[in-house]
């Protein structure tokens, strides 16, 4: 009986075993619960080309379910393109000179991502865009040929970052310059930018992509020139616009968004020009205004948005020019100004907003009937001169004028009295009335010979030439 419990343990007992064996035998195949795991993705990124070092350029993604990863590059191409922070994942531009679309459009790598010993790598690709890159011409330069423009523009430069001159300028003849087309990469030039001297160039086309002029911008003596096109992305200029001299020039809409010029500005002898409505945008000159010599202008109403101008003011010989109406919105404070043989102009409506301080001439206007427009002249610190402006028949207009340094009021044939000058208090220096054939009323210097100071008098050639003492006896007119 004892033999048979003892066997029966021994049986209970290999079953057991068994079964644990078993047991532990399932529990072997498991995963193991404290097995570390890593976790990444491929970097795919899209940027500039020409980027700076140091420059990011994204994170490598990795993630780890215990502690943490760090990063590394096992290889890239080209090599040392790119760096990575081995902490962060952060991919950063390590030599700038490598992004370049045109060396390597495709810049890959691979990154290790680890954890100890467990690690996965993930793929990088940097794609690059290919950007429009300046070409710089260095220094001035001077085209005096159609083989040099062909052959610089053959160079497909961008900038200038001195001056350009196109044509022959020291006094040796004309270029035979025709064609500009070969400079149409053209978008900058850093300095002064002069076509002058070409008798064969008869437009501007080629010039389309200019945008930026860093000085003065002039055409002179170009003769056959007869269009100014292409320059539509010029809107300021930061020095002087001068346009002179160019005897077939009819049309300027190339320059239509210009709103500024920081220097001087003029328009000179250029007989076929027969409007201005290029100018409409026009709002600022910061230094003398003139148009003179411009034969078949009628107006300037297309200066209606010019409202600063920081010099003289000079309207002349101007043959055609019906009207000065379009410098009504110009407020200005002005050194001098010079309205003269402009034989179709009638009357100064238009400028009773400017205000000169130093200096006023008006002479030769054939047709100008009276000075209404100068009402608000008070004190000239120079000279005012009323000369040879045949329609004239008195001074109204002068009014308010107290006192300037000359006055010179000379052949104007139709004048018969000096009306207008009751308010004049002190000539400092030379008051000359000279050959004016029809003066025969000066009684309006009485205010001035009588309470005020003259420096020198002249009055002789008038129909009447009275003396001071004439004047202050009351014998002022005939």
């Amino acid at each position: 009986m004892k033999f048979s419990i003892k066997k029966l343990t021994l049986k209970v007992l290999l079953v057991f075993a068994i079964i644990l064996l078993k047991a532990c035998s399932k529990d072997s195949d498991a995963p193991n619960p404290f097995e570390i795991t890593v976790t990444t993705s491929d970097f795919s990124k899209t940027m500039d080309e020409n980027p700076s070092n140091g420059q990011l350029i994204g994170i490598v993604s990795g993630s780890t379910n215990e502690g943490s990863v760090t990063f590394s590059i096992t290889e890239q191409n080209p090599a040392g393109a790119f760096s990575i922070d081995p902490a962060s994942g952060e991919l950063k531009v390590a030599n700038a000179t490598l992004f370049d679309f045109e060396i390597n459009p495709i810049i890959t790598g691979t990154v290790k991502v680890a954890n100890g010993a467990v690690s996965k790598n993930a793929l990088v690709m940097i794609t690059l865009n290919d950007l429009v890159e300046e070409n710089v011409f260095e220094g001035n330069i001077n085209l005096k040929s159609q083989d040099e423009v062909n052959s610089f523009g053959a160079n497909n430069y961008t900038r200038i970052t001195g001056a350009l001159f196109i044509g022959i300028g020291d006094g040796t003849g004309y270029s035979d310059i025709h064609d500009l087309t070969p400079l149409s990469t053209l978008e900058s030039i850093d300095n002064n930018f002069l076509i002058g001297f070409n008798e064969n160039l008869i437009s501007t086309t080629g010039l389309e992509n200019i945008s930026h002029l860093g000085g003065d911008l002039n055409f002179l003596n170009n003769t056959s020139l007869t269009n100014i096109v292409g320059l539509n992305h010029i809107t300021s200029i930061n020095g002087t616009l001068s346009i002179y001299n160019n005897q077939s020039l009819v049309s300027l809409d190339g320059l239509n968004q210009l709103s500024s010029v920081n220097g001087y500005f003029q328009l000179h002898l250029n007989p076929l020009m027969s409007n201005i409505d290029w100018l409409e945008n026009l709002v600022s000159v910061e230094q003398d205004f003139t148009i003179s010599s411009c034969y078949s202008i009628t107006n300037i109403d297309a200066l209606s948005n010019l409202t600063t101008v920081g010099g003289g003011l000079t309207i002349s010989s101007n043959t055609s020019l019906e009207n000065l109406n379009g410098l009504q919105n110009l407020t200005a404070t002005i050194p001098y100004l010079n309205i003269s043989y402009n034989s179709s102009l009638p009357n100064l409506n238009g400028i009773q907003n400017i205000f000169p301080t130093r200096g006023v001439s008006i002479a030769n206007n054939d047709l100008l009937q009276n000075l209404q427009g100068l009402e608000h002249i008070t004190t000239v610190t120079e000279g005012i001169y009323i000369v040879r402006n045949n329609s004239l028949t008195d001074l109204q207009g002068l009014n308010n004028l107290g006192n300037c340094v000359d006055l010179v009021i000379q052949d104007n044939e139709n004048l018969t009295s000096l009306n207008g000058l009751n308010n004049l208090s002190n000539v400092y220096l030379t008051l000359q009335v000279v050959h004016n054939l029809n003066l025969i009323d000066l009684c309006d210097l009485q205010n001035l010979v009588i309470n005020g100071h003259i420096g020198s008098y002249s009055v002789y050639l008038n129909a009447y030439n009275p003396t001071k003492q004439d004047i202050i006896d009351g014998n002022c007119r005939l």
